[in-house]
């Protein structure tokens, strides 16, 4: 048992959330890697970590072995092992060669990626979830931003040229957006942003992206989702917003949007996920060239 600051952490089995909300329970925190912030509660007797999809921590990070470390729950307290990784496991700046009990604040170092072990209540996590959302969430809309979304991308993109699940992108811009910012104002334009993404976001699945790709584009990123299923998706959003009234100060405005839409197998046609959305933009260039609010996507 360890103490720190006057308080009173468990190791060893966690006590039911249930049976007392203050309980500190054992997570880990990314302090360094793509998702910094973001908390794995510890919650089974062994939790797998690595690349692979098949494990209960997943860490696209190049520099992760599939299967790169575990971590146990024993009576004692929790211990970290290396699993045969080609880039080692470390606790603190020692490298492991055995099972490492882990104590209040090391920092397990996994590839690239570096952890920080500790003990939280509910209050704790919701603080480090905070954190998390202001640096994944755009501040206007509140939709995903642009870095959380090439984050996610390189690793769906990695992901379906391992199993071919199909990866569908839909990129959309606003149709004259500088004549809403022109004529009635910045304002005006910060809340057609605002409201258009709250309407669009609904569409997407729980397991979608939506997010802000820069000034007034946005994009949908669909993981398993064939071609047909992203150009139904595309034209119902392009619809939604046509019929859409957004009621600035009383005024009533109108906007349309264009949509590109590309569909990747997972096979040779794009070497990195940069090429994908290169090839989306495209797409959305070409409904901008046919008269805008309207949709062009990949042949089907």
């Amino acid at each position: 048992m360890e103490m720190s600051d006057s308080t009173e952490y468990i190791e060893g089995p966690a006590v039911p959330e249930e049976e007392n909300s203050c309980v500190k329970q054992p997570c880990l925190i990314m302090i360094k890697g793509d998702f910094i912030g973001q908390v794995y509660n510890l919650k089974n007797e062994v939790t797998m970590i690595g690349r692979s999809d098949d494990v209960e921590l997943v860490v696209s990070d190049i520099s992760m072995s599939r299967k790169h470390a575990m971590i146990v729950r024993r009576t004692d307290g929790y211990y970290v092992s290396d699993l045969g990784s080609t880039n080692g496991c470390w606790v603190n700046r020692d490298e492991i060669k055995e099972p490492t009990k882990l104590r209040e604040g090391d920092k397990v170092t996994l590839g690239n990626v570096v952890f920080k072990f500790s003990y939280q209540d509910e209050d704790d996590t919701q603080y480090h979830m905070l954190l998390r959302n202001m640096a994944i969430k755009d501040g206007l809309t509140r939709v995903y931003n642009k870095r959380y979304f090439s984050e996610t991308l390189e690793k769906e993109f990695d992901f379906n040229r391992r199993n071919s699940v199909g990866l569908a992108l839909i990129l959309l811009d606003i149709d004259h957006f500088k004549q809403v910012n022109d004529t009635w104002g910045h304002p005006a334009g910060d809340f057609v942003l605002r409201d258009l993404a709250q309407l669009v976001e609904k569409d997407a699945r729980g397991y979608d992206v939506f997010a802000r790709y820069g000034g007034e584009e946005f994009i949908f990123l669909l993981r398993g989702a064939p071609l047909e299923a992203a150009i139904a998706l595309a034209e119902r959003v392009r619809g939604e917003v046509e019929e859409h009234i957004f009621t600035y100060d009383g005024t009533d405005l109108k906007v349309t949007i264009s949509l590109g839409v590309s569909w990747w197998s997972g096979d040779t046609t794009y070497n990195n996920a940069e090429e994908l959305v290169e090839a989306t933009d495209r797409r959305l260039y070409e409904a901008k060239n046919d008269g805008r609010n309207c949709v062009r996507h990949d042949p089907v």
